[in-house]
């Protein structure tokens, strides 16, 4: 499935559907068939991962429908800070 990669630099880079992904404790690993990665990625090194989003058709017309489908996987690597969220839910639970 084609996706786009946000690297922690800000360097967007998209890949085609022939690249396979797959991500293991925050490295993001690349191949050209599943399990047989020949790329790694540091967790601190890349930031986002959006998949789906807009896809040439043969011919150059974009799908809309995988323009609406996008799903986007964002990196945590442990540096930033508590939700704020999950403080707030947690703090009601107490309270109750």
């Amino acid at each position: 499935m084609a996706f786009k990669l946000t690297y922690s630099d800000g360097q967007e880079t998209d890949y085609d559907d022939d690249t396979a992904w797959e991500v293991d404790d925050g490295v993001l690993k690349m191949g050209r068939r599943e399990g047989e990665w020949s790329v790694l990625v540091s967790p601190s090194h890349w930031a986002v991962l959006e998949v789906g989003g807009r896809r040439e058709k043969d011919g150059g017309e974009t799908d809309e429908k995988d323009t609406q489908d996008k799903d986007t996987v964002e990196n945590h690597t442990g540096d930033e800070g508590p939700d704020d969220k999950d403080s707030d839910e947690k703090k009601e639970k107490d309270g109750d």
